[in-house]
């Protein structure tokens, strides 16, 4: 049964009642249709839902209408979760509502995650695709909670990978599935679930409130949704205009993380909007978005303003201008504070407030921005500047905004575990241990054992040509307030050392915005407050030289407190044994990205922070990069291409002066832009064939044929040019493989200018026949590519590779020591000839801020007004490049003596230690053996070199 009532809901729905109950003062009610699916009173109503759990009850705790909830059992063997609700009797219209909400009680001492499932007709009709249904995620922190699915907005795929096949959001009026799902795959537990409706709500009398974002978005429950397409008509009341036009297809964007009212956004700089309200004084408040979906959609204006018949009634101006994402975050930690109040409202979504007057004709407000997508609109609402009654209902709309942050952004740690400090940690009011680089050290973390003070130092090993960091952690037991760090190196020549604090950042992963308080980025230190139960790292890196003498040295680490006494001091000993680390190998390794944000950065710093972009990534141990500035065909004379290369020539000259002559991937630079669109032909290609006169095949050889030209007069490295992205829908793989095979008979005439590479996933086990699989056209892009760059795979690709004289890399494999160390060693020592992991600057959002923009920011550095830092998982990489260079070394050194027939003992010696550090890891076997200890290995490693020589 459909009702439509004053809302009238009980102390367990705090979120819907402050909204209530400020409705309800006005006197003015927002009505609220409600259709009740399920209300679990009877074990009659679970005929209508095919549950996947290891048992249900229907009990009275977590009910929230009625008497019962059904409560359901987590199943850990679970096909893919371990409660599964599946309606079987799914209402195929939603259209007339705005939302499904599901009232979720979590009974258990942690969160629990919640994965949506939502299908329609052409989902079925299209062949069942994953990519074509709706996916998404929440978390529900322990306690009442609801889960709101909006109706509108329901993208296909996922958040960062929508609507590839079929281009538009699901059919909200031919749904035929839902699923609803909780916990992750193996866990135990339970979850409450009651009162399954169907929502619509309207907003008080004399309130006008808009959601602004893409045609098809998800809308806060009350407010009226505009998109870019609302152009202004009387019989509507509101709308872009009446003049000025209205944005473009394009301008509005879903950013998919946040509450339904500040996710999204549309463009509004140079725009009116025109609202038909009665003459009178209004109350006005916008909410702008600022950190856009893509990298580079940030807001990065210096001004923006909103007018009034010509009269500036708003006007912001920011003194860091287009530099804000990078720089306002940077001395903030997520320690002690609310994130909504700390990042949000402060900044993200902070609400803009005016008074102007309207006239007989309404109001129509102007907006402008000094840059493109500076003014990004996410919502808007006037009432009368006297009616307090409907300021109330904002202001309960405000707070109804900040808990839908807060429900979705749960910190997913753990309390810290209780352990009593030893007295001689006690009376200096903190307690320090030793920890490895790869432990995530959090806020909450506390010693198992720590040693007593007077036992407490550090040590390394090292090589000569090594970097080789230690780590110290230190929790404080009481607030010891701003304390200085001294670090006293070693006093030997071709040895330094730097100390480096830890600093917290949030971390989320893909399709939520529930995270983790994580160790971010390493920051020169001299002085830093320690607070009261908050653990923070120190990290000591040490530079051996090629010149170190082997040997022990001494160092020292001092924390001072804030009156001089010294809170603790840490003997460090750094042991340099008598081998020099190569760096020599045929093996590529490096991230995705290198460019700096050069709109972000202040004046002209791009210049000099790229180069120290490329020290950083040379100190780190990595020999390849990836992408840079493009080259653009700019048309055609009696069919001979003309090519503006920009600044392509210095980019290589630089990269060169810096050690990097290796071939380079052209992945998201490096393009020939106006050659091609995408990883295909398109419509670029098909102007190429009208200005040119030519075939697209000859066209395109003779573009190429005139970089290789270029290119080689200039020595340019070898271009891996990227041909495809993880595909997955089988049309557009069809079109890629097309321009693959074109693109394989430029590579064959321009070998040293030009190999064609690809990322996906592939195997040979079988060899599919049927054209809507997408393994076909996977191994069929295997078959015309010079390079696969492959995040899974397995021996049967190896072989192939073999067979057809191609070549395997790797991607985004992971980020630890073990990662870029013994792992990929072995997939090198197995043919694997490259490695790229994601990414090097990736920016969504603000720096320093995870839980805003399109995915997680995984960067390995950050970009502070002093220069760049380093983030702990580009320091674990470099720990694992020195392993892997290390056993490059120990394979050289076993090859060189091998050949001369000299101490055959040892080289037979360190030829098995090879063999059995590779035999325990498998192919794509990612996490570490049974038994892996990186040091103990390293020291084989180092003990079997001394053998050698």
């Amino acid at each position: 049964m459909v009702t439509a009532r004053c809302v009238n809901i009980g102390t367990r729905h705090p979120w819907i009642l402050v909204w209530a109950a400020l409705a309800m003062l006005a006197g003015r009610c927002a009505a609220q249709q409600e259709q009740m699916i399920a209300g679990f009173e009877s074990d009659a109503e679970l005929r209508d839902w095919e549950l996947s759990a290891a048992g249900t009850e229907l009990v009275s705790t977590g009910a929230t209408q009625g008497q019962n909830a059904l409560q359901l059992e987590f199943d850990p063997q679970g096909r893919w979760y371990p409660v599964t609700l599946f309606w079987n009797r799914v209402i195929r219209d939603w259209s007339p509502w705005d939302a499904l909400i599901v009232d979720v009680y979590n009974p258990m001492d942690r969160p629990v995650s919640g994965a949506l499932l939502v299908a329609d007709q052409a989902w079925a009709d299209g062949g069942r695709s994953y990519w074509n249904r709706h996916n998404s995620a929440t978390t529900f922190a322990p306690g009442q909670g609801r889960w709101v699915i909006p109706v509108r907005g329901l993208y296909r795929g996922e958040a960062g990978s929508r609507n590839n096949d079929i281009k538009r959001d699901i059919d909200i009026d031919q749904i035929i599935r839902l699923d609803l799902n909780f916990g992750s795959k193996g866990e135990s537990g339970r979850i409450i679930v009651d009162n399954i409706r169907f929502v619509k709500v309207d907003r008080p009398d004399d309130v006008w409130a808009f959601d602004f974002g893409p045609p098809s978005q998800a809308v806060m429950l009350g407010w009226r949704e505009v998109s870019n397409a609302t152009g202004y008509a009387p019989e509507l009341g509101y709308g872009w205009g009446p003049t000025g036009g209205k944005p473009w297809d394009g301008a509005a964007r879903d950013t998919t993380f946040g509450p339904m009212l500040t996710r999204d956004f549309c463009q509004a700089g140079g725009y009116n909007f025109h609202v038909d309200v009665p003459r009178g004084r209004y109350s006005v408040l916008v909410i702008y978005e600022n950190s856009g979906y893509w990298g580079g959609e940030q807001a990065l204006h210096t001004r923006r303003s909103i007018s009034v018949d010509g009269q500036v009634v708003y006007d912001e101006q920011r003194p860091d201008g287009a530099s804000t994402p990078l720089y306002r975050f940077e001395d903030t930690e997520p320690i002690g504070v609310d994130l909504w109040d700390t990042y949000m409202a402060a900044e993200l979504a902070r609400p803009v407030r005016f008074e102007t007057t309207a006239g007989d004709a309404g109001l129509t407000l102007h907006f402008e921005a000094d840059v493109p997508w500076g003014s990004k609109v996410s919502a808007l609402s006037l009432h009368r500047a006297d009616d307090a009654q409907a300021a109330a209902w904002l202001e309960g709309q405000l707070s109804a905004l900040a808990d839908e942050f807060r429900a979705q952004a749960v910190c997913l740690d753990p309390e810290p575990q209780a352990f009593d400090a030893p007295a001689g940690w006690s009376e200096r009011g903190l307690v320090a241990w030793p920890v490895s680089l790869d432990e995530d050290i959090a806020p909450h973390v506390t010693p198992t054992r720590p040693p007593a003070p007077d036992a407490l130092r550090l040590s390394a090993d090292a090589v000569r040509g090594e970097y080789e960091p230690v780590c110290l952690a230190v929790r404080p037991l009481r607030d010891l307030g701003e304390c200085t760090v001294v670090l006293e190196a070693p006093a030997a020549e071709g040895i330094s050392a730097d100390a480096r604090a830890v600093w917290y950042n949030t971390s989320r992963g893909f399709g939520t915005i529930a995270y983790h308080v994580s160790p971010h980025t390493l920051r020169p230190v001299a002085s830093i407050d320690m607070p009261a139960d908050v653990t923070r790292e120190f990290v000591v890196t040490f530079s051996v030289g090629e010149n170190a003498m082997p040997g022990e040295h001494q160092g020292t680490l001092r924390l001072v407190g804030p009156d001089g006494a010294e809170l603790l001091t840490v003997p460090i000993t750094l042991t340099v044994h008598d081998v020099l680390l190569g760096r020599e190998t045929d093996f590529l390794m490096g991230f995705f990205g290198l460019l700096p944000p050069e709109r972000l950065l202040p004046g002209d710093a791009a210049a000099e922070t790229l180069e120290q972009s490329l020290d950083a990534l040379r100190e780190h141990g990595m020999n390849a990069l990836c992408g840079g500035p493009s080259w653009r065909l700019t048309g055609w004379d009696n069919g001979r291409p003309r090519v503006d290369f920009g600044g392509v020539d210095d980019f290589f000259a630089l990269c060169r002066a810096h050690g990097f002559d290796r071939p380079i991937l052209g992945y998201g630079g490096l393009r020939f832009a106006g050659l091609h669109q995408g990883y295909q032909k398109g419509d670029v290609g098909e102007k190429v064939e009208q200005e040119s006169g030519l075939d697209y095949q000859t066209a395109l050889m003779r573009a190429w044929g005139a970089v290789d030209e270029h290119a080689r007069a200039n020595d340019w490295p070898t271009i891996l040019y990227g041909m495809c992205d993880e595909t997955r829908v089988a049309d557009i793989a069809r079109r890629e493989l097309e321009f693959m095979q074109m693109m394989a008979r430029v590579s064959e005439r321009f070998p040293r200018t030009v190999r064609t590479s690809g990322s996906y996933s592939v195997h040979f086990r079988e060899r599919p026949t049927d054209e809507s699989d997408l393994l076909l056209w996977h191994q069929r892009f295997f078959e015309a590519l010079d390079i696969s760059s492959l995040n899974n795979h397995d021996q049967t690709v190896i072989d192939e590779a073999a067979r057809l004289g191609k070549q395997v890399h790797i991607y985004n494999q992971g980020r630890t020591r073990h990662s870029f160390g013994l792992y990929q060693w072995s997939e090198y020592c197995r043919g694997v000839r490259a490695r790229w992991q994601w990414h090097f600057n990736i920016l969504h959002g603000y720096q320093f801020f995870d839980l805003d923009g399109r995915e997680p920011d995984t960067a390995m550095v950050c970009y502070g007004r002093e220069g760049l830092y380093p983030t702990i998982h580009f320091e674990r990489c470099r720990e694992g490049a020195e392993d892997f260079y290390l056993y490059q070394t120990l394979r050289n050194a076993t090859d060189a003596n091998a050949a001369t027939g000299r101490n055959a003992a040892a080289t037979a010696a360190a030829r098995a230690l090879l063999e059995r550090m590779t035999g325990p890891v498998a192919l794509n076997q990612r996490t570490p053996p049974d038994g892996y200890n990186a040091h103990a290995l390293k020291l084989q490693v180092v003990a079997a070199l001394k053998e050698l020589q």
